[in-house]
């Protein structure tokens, strides 16, 4: 995969080849009188105040993260310290609230987020991070069935994290809220049980 660009100036040492979390987050869509491109680019503000309030809310440090701009989001490297579970049962949930809150509060547009979430190895270098951990959150962020998604937060796992993290857990990470889909990842219902009904099987 080619590189993305990391200019956050932090020793490589710790980081190279070493597995973390990585949370793509991306606006899916706007809705509302405006929903056009230069309302995209507003809304890019406060998806970045929604991401770094969750990550405070959640007790990560941001500095600690390395993060990659994207037209519509963001990658979030997040370092091996901070463990899987705790993204998904505290960050993503703390994303949610805040899109949540935003869409009651800052309307006219509303805005929708999709996520997805993997667990591997990267590769820094001076051009950036790259691996193919990268590669495979993207293509779950690209996945169709995100797009089927009416919910404030759609999130996409990767089958690695579903096994290791969610199959056994509760709460936000309530297995029962997962449908596995054809491509072997796992899509978060907002309700449980609850799916689009064009792809629920």
């Amino acid at each position: 995969m080619t590189a993305s660009p990391d200019r956050s100036g932090r020793s490589t040492g710790r980081w190279d080849h070493v597995n973390h979390s990585l949370l793509f987050l991306e606006i899916a869509s706007l809705h509302g009188p405006g929903g056009t491109e230069s309302d995209r680019e507003v809304a890019r503000a406060p998806l970045h105040r929604v991401v770094r309030n969750a990550f405070a809310d959640s007790d990560i440090p941001w500095s600690n993260c390395r993060h990659v701009e994207r037209h519509d989001g963001v990658l979030v490297v997040i370092p091996p310290s901070v463990t899987t579970s705790v993204i998904v049962d505290r960050l993503i949930p703390h994303i949610q609230n805040g899109v949540r809150r935003y869409n009651r509060e800052a309307a006219p547009v509303r805005m929708q987020l999709r996520a997805s979430l993997h667990v591997g190895p990267v590769t820094v270098s001076p051009d950036g991070l790259s691996g193919q951990a990268i590669a495979a959150a993207a293509r779950l962020l690209n996945t169709p069935e995100l797009a089927g998604s009416d919910a404030d937060l759609a999130v996409m796992v990767s089958s690695q994290v579903y096994e290791t993290v969610i199959r056994h857990a509760s709460g936000f990470a309530d297995p029962t809220r997962y449908l596995e889909i054809s491509s072997g990842a796992w899509l978060f219902a907002p309700e449980p049980g609850v799916y689009p009904r064009h792809w629920a099987g």
